[in-house]
């Protein structure tokens, strides 16, 4: 397992329990930013508490002996500021949107806010609200490049729309996390093509590289399930790039989702250990968490190529497998097809979300800051920030389901 540079630790995430139910193992359990992950003495179980009291509950012997380096390295995150807030308006509800009427007493506030990062991304952005009558802390399931802005709005409650307070928590430590796993990612992914391509041809396969593919491709595999794992944690979605091959290797034409040996030799190490280089391709339609099964007469292993496979393409790879007799080694896709199936269904369903949230925050925009204020500005103002809402609420749940599903696969 990829260990990062500090530990793993975000605004809003997941409880502890919640983790663990849902398969997380304890050495990958995530906790919120400004804590600190610790083993307690007495139980062995994990605990997340205040950066400022790791030094002393160790000390009492209450939790184990900590790695400083990563202590202080997530101390020193602390107070470096990601981004700011910005409002843009603050407008009273009386009623349900559309019939706003001065007879009513206000109920509460629409506000709109602007979430601008400095020179680093905000990932997930993690939103406090705070006022007189009421205090609400949501998370953004979105992105904001460096140096942008993006448009997001709630109701809250308050008796003094003055006292409305809005407070960005996220903190450089989960900048620093994710940026270190996705540009893992993306090394891993170069040099993987590159020993692909490297590997050679059917006729002329260079079996040197075998080995380092096969290195390769687990770690990229692993990064990818950190990736992933805390990703899931905070419902974000990955942005990964990746790079395929274009062409199929053996010359056969491509009709569906296949794998083929393209050949197996017997290895320098270890008995009945075979190298079996292998193509896997896609037909029509992408193939989103490639699985590849090879099989002897001794065993079967499922290998993981950790890119997706565009259509009409295929990648080629190794395994190292145990066989009795070379002519038994065979190859086949795993038979993954549903989980490609729902994260297809899902990507779907997260475009058009996000089309329309992108609308609904435009209009929104265009609306607050048009001089010429529309007789029905109140009701318009209500009905986009109940939209904006809606929606924020579906696309966190639609990535959460996503990135569960890359998790596990991965893992």
């Amino acid at each position: 397992m990829m260990v990062p540079n500090l530990q793993d630790s975000f605004a809003d995430v997941l409880s502890l329990k919640k983790q663990i139910n849902l398969g997380i193992s304890s050495d990958d359990l995530t906790c919120e930013s400004g804590m600190f992950k610790v083993i307690r003495e007495r139980t062995n179980s994990v605990a997340c508490v205040k950066t400022d009291n790791v030094l002393k509950l160790v000390s009492k012997g209450w939790a184990k002996p900590v790695d400083e380096t990563l202590l202080n390295a997530q101390s020193s995150q602390g107070d470096f500021v990601l981004g700011t807030i910005n409002k843009l308006y603050v407008e009273p509800i009386k009623t349900q949107f559309g019939k706003v009427s001065p007879k009513y007493a206000v109920s509460g506030y629409d506000v709109a806010f602007e979430i601008c990062s400095s020179s680093q991304k905000i990932y997930v952005p993690d939103i406090l609200i705070k006022s007189d009558s009421e205090t609400q802390r949501y998370e953004i399931p979105e992105t904001v490049e460096p140096n942008t802005c993006i448009v997001s709005a709630t109701f809250i409650k308050a008796a003094d729309p003055n006292t409305i307070k809005i407070t960005l928590l996220n903190q450089g430590d989960i900048s620093k996390t994710l940026s270190d796993l996705e540009a893992k990612v993306s090394s891993l992914q170069q040099e993987l093509a590159v020993a692909r391509n490297l590997l050679g041809t059917k006729s002329a396969p260079d079996v040197t590289q075998i080995a380092k593919i096969t290195e390769l491709r687990k770690q990229l595999n692993e990064t990818k399930e950190d990736l992933y794992r805390l990703y899931f944690a905070v419902y974000a979605v990955p942005q990964e790039k990746y790079n395929v091959q274009k062409l199929s290797f053996t010359g056969t034409p491509i009709e569906d989702q296949s794998a083929t040996l393209v050949m197996a030799k017997k290895a320098l190490t270890g008995e009945n250990t075979y190298d079996a280089v292998f193509e896997a391709c896609a037909g029509k339609t992408i193939v989103k968490l490639p699985v590849i099964s090879v099989t002897s007469d001794m065993e079967t292993i499922n290998v993981k190529l950790g890119d997706k496979i565009a259509p009409n393409t295929c990648q080629m790879s190794s395994a190292k497998i145990l066989s009795g007799n070379l002519t038994s080694i065979f190859v086949a896709p795993a038979g993954n097809a549903e989980s490609n199936s729902k994260i297809t269904d899902i990507e779907n369903q997260l475009i058009k979300l996000q089309n329309d949230i992108v609308s609904e925050r435009n209009t929104l925009r265009s609306i607050t800051h048009d001089p010429n204020k529309p007789s029905n500005y109140n009701e318009q103002i209500e009905m986009h920030t109940a939209n904006i809402i809606d929606l924020r609420g579906q696309i966190g749940e639609l990535k959460a389901q996503l990135n569960e599903i890359l998790y596990k696969t991965y893992r």
